[in-house]
Parts: C-alpha cells; sequence; structure tokens
C-alpha cells in the first residue's frame, strides 16, 4: 500500500468518526480501548505453555524415575497398543 492510499484509508476513516453520533462513537472508543488493553496483555505475558524452570525440572526428574522403575513402554509396545485403538 503506497502512502497517498493509507493517507486516504485516515482521511476517510476520520470522516467516518466525525459522522457518528455519541453513542457509536462511544462504543468506538470503548472497543479501541479493549483492543488496546488487549495488545499490552499480551505482550506482559508469556505464552500460556510455557512452564517454569521448576516445573521443567520436576517432568524430567520424574521421567528418569519412570524410566529406573520400569514405569514405562517401548516403541514397539507402544506402536502394538495404537494399533488395538
Amino acid at each position: 500500500m503506497t502512502t497517498m492510499e493509507l493517507n486516504l484509508r485516515k482521511q476517510c476513516f476520520t470522516e467516518f468518526i466525525l459522522s457518528m453520533s455519541e453513542e457509536e462513537f462511544t462504543e468506538l472508543e470503548n472497543y479501541a480501548k479493549t483492543l488496546q488493553q488487549r495488545k499490552l496483555t499480551s505482550k506482559s505475558k508469556p505464552y500460556p505453555w510455557a512452564v517454569s524452570e521448576e516445573e521443567l525440572t520436576s517432568c524430567v526428574r520424574e521421567a528418569r524415575e519412570d524410566v529406573l522403575y520400569g514405569r514405562c513402554i517401548s516403541d514397539e509396545d507402544l506402536t502394538e497398543e495404537m494399533k488395538k485403538w
């Protein structure tokens, strides 16, 4: 998009806003604030699936214990089990 096209879009949008009633403008303003808040919130939070170092260490420790005490199955056994599904 060229600068001229962008400026034209902005001008049209400005005219659209100026033609709104107070109620419509308030609704648009609230929507814009909500979008801004979501943007700020999403930047401050880590990904929902991000685990802490302690959680990761705990999972690794548990997995090692499972292998050590034989609480797991081989790849071949798992493949055979999945065929039954």
